[in-house]
């Protein structure tokens, strides 16, 4: 099935049951259909493509249009990012090629169309004559430099982008559309124009399982964020959720007239956004099922996206179309623990909005920002409610008023989002070589949000990489007084240390050691050097959650004194202590438990150091 011309065709029935939502953006794309849409990680830049044979990079949430990308000889119809430094991403063409550009190279753009840096001619390579093979969805692999490609033909292509070498696999049915990988890199997910769904060994190409539900082929596929469910979205006009570990189809979602060729799942896994040909986009609440609102564009649709952070929703579709919500003006949200109803509470501030730029570059600052949220995917004995709920979240807005706030260029920033100890490991002592460097005049910012453990004989506290196991913190873990001396020691002017992260064993949620029983006075940590260590916690209480601000409770009252005081000079003890009171207030209404955040300066520094401003 070829993509064809923009056809109206909603029916006066249909347009009655579906609402309008007023859009909060439409980014302006010139002619042709949206295909493809990609966020990067940290949901500051949109990648869209389409028929008019360019990849427009996006500013977020602004929209403005950054630059566009170019070299393709037909249609781009898929994208894939990597999560490398530069922004590799990969684009699939119906010219049979793909193609590879850099988004940090639209700095160097000056309104020309940037070309790719490389191009292969995947469907040639396989087909020696004759027509060639139409690129319809690409995935790339997690942790190896392999592409795949999947063709309208039916044909899967895997391509070793540094060695060359290609495996192929011919669906069946002769007709695919859809491909995903698994974030856990273990097994690849085909869409076959049958109607199947293929499970498929990524190193051998060999299909493991095959999954039937629909009656027509399934046009869009997306993973949830515990990656224990797939959705699937039919051109029988059905979207069906599976359970990915046995195998079974656990729901079937029906709203839509014709077929869905697009879903994706809110990074909190509690939405499901499906769109179709017939125009309609259809928000889903989960588990239930339940049809949440279904939005009438009157334009067939190809493709949509939530932003990572959660605030955003993008659809595009014929005729240019491409349209920015934010969530809330959906009238969705994540699951609320306080009733909205109640009167104590007002809404929380949205602390990516309006930004005060208050403070000009600081060349000899640095930041190194950990959000470990997802440690499930490590830790098979992990259960989802051990994973440390918006984690990332706190990590990347902390790294926006990095540095729009305290004025530390991007380039000094290391971020780091589910780091493995390697990851924590290798950027810290990168980060000691530039503290070397500096001479003396390095202002340090290290933040972690995530599981803080107790070693469970010693008490010493660790920070808790993704990869290694609570009950044996030293294997992996970060000794929280290696990171003071390492720190300390380095001949750094002075080290802020911020811990959004608690050490008696608790948690956000619930305990990676909760099986155990386990909750610990953690031993004192002994600072050295010029370090104010900044905790979320006191002695063996739990760092609790916002949920209605979707951050860590420390976290949000920290960065909203920022937002709010933070262009007005005022001294670092003033922002801590209207973060710390906030904190231990809704600590008790919210969760009726205490959590009383605390901050301690090394005998090398006087309590001096806070009377200043950051």
């Amino acid at each position: 099935m070829s993509r064809g011309k923009s056809q109206l065709f909603l029916g006066t029935c249909l347009l009655m049951q579906a609402s309008y939502s007023q859009p909060y953006k439409d980014l302006e794309v010139q002619s042709g259909a949206t295909y493809a849409l990609a966020f990067t990680s940290d949901s500051r830049y949109l990648l869209s493509a389409g028929s008019d044979r360019l990849v427009r990079l996006w500013h977020m949430p602004h929209g403005t249009l950054l630059a566009r990308f170019g070299g393709a000889s037909a249609s781009v119809n898929a994208l894939a990012l990597l999560p490398d430094s530069v922004g590799t991403f990969w684009g699939a063409s119906s010219d049979g090629k793909v193609y590879q550009w850099r988004l940090t190279d639209y700095r160097k753009a000056g309104g020309s169309v940037l070309k790719p840096q490389r191009a292969e001619a995947l469907a040639r390579r396989v087909t020696k004559s004759g027509p060639l093979q139409p690129w319809e969805a690409i995935a790339v692999h997690p942790t190896r430099p392999i592409v795949y490609v999947v063709g309208r033909e039916g044909l899967l292509v895997g391509w070793d982008s540094e060695e060359g070498w290609l495996q192929t696999l011919q669906d069946s049915a002769r007709v695919a559309y859809s491909l995903l990988f698994a974030s856990h890199g273990k097994a690849l997910y085909m869409g076959s124009g049958s109607g199947a769904l293929l499970v498929i060994d990524p190193s051998t190409l060999s299909v493991q399982r095959t999954l039937r539900g629909h009656t027509k082929g399934i046009r869009g596929l997306a993973i949830s964020p515990d990656q224990r469910y797939l959705a699937t979205a039919g051109l029988d006009g059905k979207v069906m959720l599976w359970n990915l570990a046995e195998g079974l189809r656990t729901k079937t979602l029906e709203k839509h007239s014709d077929g869905v060729r697009a879903v994706a799942f809110s990074p909190d896994g509690r939405y499901l956004a499906s769109a179709g040909k017939d125009g309609l986009l259809c928000i889903w609440a989960l588990p239930t099922g339940r049809l949440e609102k279904a939005i009438s564009l009157e334009s067939p649709l190809w493709t949509i996206a939530f932003s990572p952070n959660g605030q955003y929703l993008v659809a595009g579709g014929e005729g240019g179309l491409l349209r920015l919500w934010r969530i809330d003006q959906l009238g969705i949200r994540p699951i609320q623990i306080i009733a909205e109803t109640d009167s104590l509470y007002a809404p929380p501030t949205d602390l990516q909005d309006n930004i005060p730029q208050c403070r000009s570059t600081q060349p000899q600052r640095y930041a190194y920002i950990v959000g470990n949220e997802d440690y499930r995917s490590y830790q098979p004995t992990f259960t989802p409610a051990m994973n440390v709920p918006y984690a990332i979240r706190d990590a990347y807005t902390f790294r926006v008023y990095a540095e729009q706030v305290l004025g530390i260029p991007p380039l000094n920033i290391v971020f780091l989002q589910n780091a493995t100890a390697a990851q924590m490991q290798r950027e810290l002592e990168k980060l000691l070589l530039l503290i070397a460097a500096a001479r003396g005049k390095a202002e340090i910012f290290f933040y972690y949000a995530g599981h803080g453990v107790p070693h469970p004989q010693t008490q010493e506290s660790y920070l808790l990489p993704v990869d290694a196991a609570p009950t044996a913190p030293e294997r992996g873990g970060l000794r929280l007084t290696d990171v003071v001396q390492k720190l300390g020691n380095s001949g750094a002017g002075k080290v802020w240390i911020i811990l959004d992260a608690c050490f008696s064993g608790g948690a956000r949620e619930e305990s990676p050691l909760a099986a155990r029983g386990i909750r610990l006075r953690p031993k004192p940590v002994v600072l050295t050097g010029p370090v104010i260590l900044i905790s979320a916690t006191s002695a063996d209480e739990e760092a609790l959650p916002y949920h209605q601000a979707r951050h860590g409770l420390f976290t949000y009252f920290l960065l909203r004194a920022l937002k709010l005081k933070g262009c007005q000079e005022v001294s670092v003890e003033t922002l801590l202590e209207e973060a710390a009171a906030e904190t231990t207030r809704y600590s008790l209404l919210l969760h009726q438990k205490l959590q009383r955040p605390t901050w301690i300066v090394s005998p090398a520094l006087t309590d001096k150091v806070l009377s200043s401003p950051w």
